[in-house]
């Protein structure tokens, strides 16, 4: 088996013992990538394994900007911007923006510092999803970065490619305080994806009982 392939797997399991055990083994697997080109450590921040996480970024010379972006490795994504201003809305190989990534992973800091450099806060995903920043935001319920996003004038009523916007995933989620701030900023309560669900529908199919009689009492 592909020593590649191999540690994808242990970081997916979170086998972490087996992992540093590799690592040391074999340190240059921390460069390693996935068949389909993403990072070892790109994975390890998707797969929400910080232990990995550290493993990994601890055994790299430098991060890339995505990676950067990903685990929130704010000294260095201000590296890359500085040498290369136009990869602020580059496409990593799986078709996200710094941003977007910044966004899906919830780093704050991360987040604003691209904002401020004039990252794109509309530009979506270059990939079969099609998500903006905010549905990034909104998908791991981060309010915070959603406010930044909102106030740097994304469109919080973007949607993706099956139609989902920010307030059918708040809805979702039953995260009552996303609501009404996506509400109090725009979000067309009305609003229907693909299938003519609107977030009241998700409210109700996922029975958050709070987030249902707010969506109704706004109608």
């Amino acid at each position: 088996m592909d020593l590649s392939i191999e540690i994808a797997g242990l970081i997916q399991s979170g086998d972490q013992q087996k992992l540093e055990e590799m690592l040391y083994e074999h340190p240059e697997l921390a460069d390693g990538k996935t068949p389909q080109g993403i990072t070892l450590l790109t994975l390890a921040a998707y797969c929400r394994n910080l232990q990995a996480v550290k493993l990994i970024a601890g055994r790299k010379q430098e991060t890339d900007l995505f990676e950067a972006a990903a685990i929130g490795d704010l000294n260095m994504l201000k590296h890359h911007i500085a040498v290369n201003p136009e990869g602020i809305n580059a496409y990593s190989v799986d078709g996200f923006t710094p941003l977007g990534l910044a966004c899906f992973f919830g780093h704050y800091k991360t987040a604003r510092f691209l904002v401020n450099e004039g990252a794109d806060v509309n530009l979506p995903s270059n990939n079969d999803f099609k998500v903006s920043p905010i549905h990034s935001a909104c998908a791991i319920s981060n309010i915070e970065i959603t406010k930044l996003l909102i106030e740097s004038n994304a469109d919080v009523n973007a949607k993706q490619k099956t139609g989902i916007t920010a307030l059918h995933s708040a809805a979702h989620h039953g995260k009552m305080e996303l609501v009404k701030l996506l509400i109090d900023s725009g979000a067309e309560i009305k609003a229907k994806d693909e299938k003519k669900q609107t977030p009241l529908s998700m409210a109700l199919e996922e029975g958050h009982d709070e987030v249902v009689s707010f969506l109704k009492s706004s109608k």
